[in-house]
């Protein structure tokens, strides 16, 4: 909807000094983008958006689920986001959660985090490079590469946050982020027990 100038100007008019807002850009390509929400025209609407939020003053996050459809091109976007988008404050690279339509397209929709750890690594150095504040939401510190782990955020709400009986004896259980608890039965073969002074030493 901020692919409208008006709304834009409307929200910049409440001046509330901490708002961010998140906007969904899932590829550099229009045609993958459009694919994995449904709608056709909607990849020119995002961009028309934040270019008319930018144009207002108004904070910027990108917000990019990581899907099968857009994991090769994690760096291509990122190049994208860094030549064209650079007033963006904070990118989040996001892990899948397993609800609505997810669950009911789940073998399409799902990759295992480590099978794209290479390209989030790729993408997120480029991001980092050019000095793009970012982090990564819905991923238990196992299944990412270590380089990544300072980027790991505890994102998902208490209240959705599981432990599977791999987390039981894993020494940095109280810095993780866990997985969603709709996602139990759904599991990355990367779960496993992770020593704590080790990681802890990785994160500093």
């Amino acid at each position: 909807m901020f692919n409208y100038l008006s709304l834009c100007q409307a929200v910049a008019e409440i001046h509330h000094p901490d708002i961010v807002l998140g906007i969904p850009l899932y590829s550099d390509l229009s045609y993958v983008h459009d694919f994995i929400v449904q709608a056709e025209g909607a990849y020119d609407q995002t961009l028309r958006g934040m270019m008319n939020l930018a144009r207002c003053g108004q904070r910027i996050e990108v917000r990019v689920v990581l899907l099968p459809h857009n994991i090769q091109r994690l760096h291509p976007l990122a190049c994208f986001i860094t030549r064209n988008l650079p007033f963006v404050e904070h990118v989040a690279w996001m892990g899948l959660e397993p609800m609505g339509h997810a669950v009911r397209n789940w073998k399409e929709v799902w990759v295992d985090p480590v099978d794209y750890q290479a390209k989030l690594t790729e993408a997120t150095g480029e991001l980092l490079r050019h000095r793009i504040n970012t982090s990564i939401y819905n991923h238990p510190l196992c299944v990412l590469n270590p380089r990544l782990w300072p980027l790991a955020r505890k994102s998902i709400s208490d209240w959705k946050t599981e432990y599977v009986e791999a987390c039981q004896k894993c020494g940095v259980r109280s810095d993780c982020g866990g997985i969603f608890a709709s996602a139990v039965l759904r599991q990355s073969r990367g779960l496993h027990p992770l020593q704590g002074v080790f990681v802890k030493r990785l994160m500093i």
